[in-house]
């Protein structure tokens, strides 16, 4: 595989700590040429941008005196340039149509890698994901025959690779909440051709009342939606205390549905790509002393010890220490 990846120019090696990791490195940062015409677009679309990718039509939100071919620069809604390119319509048309290719980008303050394009990619050889989300199946270890509930699944990376961790025996069931967010977990599961893995409808903070036959599971996995601070790139942030504390909360109705389904001896992990003490250690400190779960030692350690005395059994990745997503994980046990 690596040599495959090698053959279509990328600097590609296998990450030595996790064999089943290959490891593709971020080019940059490149400085951007500064052009006359710029195009704001969306925060979001920006970030993407930011890191190679051609800007379309639906996240442009300003494109003024723009016509097709002029050399522009791509802006956030807070000015800052992320790469210069050259506009593929007018851009009365992106803002009027709101479809198509608006942008070709040309240089851009980063480039990614972009693994989707490939064939190996497409024949479901490879999946990709951050170093720390990759860490997450192998601090699980899951087993052949286990039945594993992921909670908040989309789009399916954890998911998926606990299945191939199990040999693709066993049952794992992905759930989330929208048809959208399920159908992309789908589309995964059979890219990668895996057989043990079954999607679902559902608000997870109820399948103990709604699905009675996930009661039992020997492994929960639970990343629920955080205010995902430790995504990178991120241009600026918008959030602010409350919103980390009504997160908190939200999240621990998903840990009380985890410590009901396990059986006894079960295996919850915990993940968010956040880097909040509320939605973090304190949430892991409330799993032990409300639900009664216990804290268990990670078996594979690449970032740093988690804050407050539990620390040392959890793991934070840091951008700014491990050139990495920011993310933390733990690992709990029902008695």
């Amino acid at each position: 595989m690596v040599e495959k990846l090698r053959e279509e120019g990328f600097h590609a090696f296998v990450y030595p700590e996790l064999p089943d990791a290959i490891y593709l490195p971020v080019k940059g940062p490149f400085e951007v040429g500064k052009k006359e015409k710029i195009i704001v677009a969306k925060k979001e679309a920006a970030e993407s941008v930011y890191q190679g990718a051609n800007l379309y039509a639906p996240g442009v939100l300003e494109a003024k005196g723009v016509k097709e071919g002029d050399a522009v620069n791509v802006a956030s809604p807070r000015g800052h340039i992320v790469a210069e390119g050259v506009a593929m319509m007018d851009g009365e048309e992106m803002v009027a149509q709101r479809r198509g290719l608006a942008v070709k980008t040309l240089r851009s303050v980063y480039i990614v890698p972009s693994v989707r394009e490939l064939s190996v990619y497409k024949q479901g050889l490879v999946y990709d994901q951050s170093l720390p989300a990759i860490v997450v199946g192998h601090v699980l270890n899951p087993k052949p025959g286990w039945l594993i509930v992921d909670l908040c699944a989309a789009p399916g990376g954890k998911a998926s690779h606990a299945a191939q961790l199990m040999g693709n025996e066993g049952r794992v069931v992905a759930i989330d909440r929208s048809e959208s967010k399920a159908a992309k977990i789908r589309e995964n599961v059979e890219r990668l051709g895996l057989k043990n893995v079954e999607v679902r409808v559902a608000d997870s903070r109820y399948i103990d009342i709604e699905m009675v036959d996930l009661i039992g599971a020997n492994a929960v996995i639970l990343d629920p939606p955080c205010s995902a601070l430790g995504l990178r790139p991120i241009l600026y942030y918008e959030r602010g205390e409350e919103e980390f504390l009504s997160l908190s909360s939200y999240q621990r109705q998903f840990l009380k549905v985890a410590a009901k389904i396990l059986r006894g001896g079960g295996l919850l992990l915990y993940s968010t790509c956040t880097l909040t003490i509320e939605e973090n250690e304190l949430n892991v400190a409330w799993a032990v002393n409300t639900l009664g779960l216990r804290v268990r030692t990670q078996l594979v350690v690449l970032g740093s010890h988690g804050f407050t005395d539990l620390g040392p059994y959890m793991q934070r990745f840091e951008p700014d220490i491990h050139d990495t997503p920011g993310f933390f994980i733990a690992l709990l046990e029902k008695p």
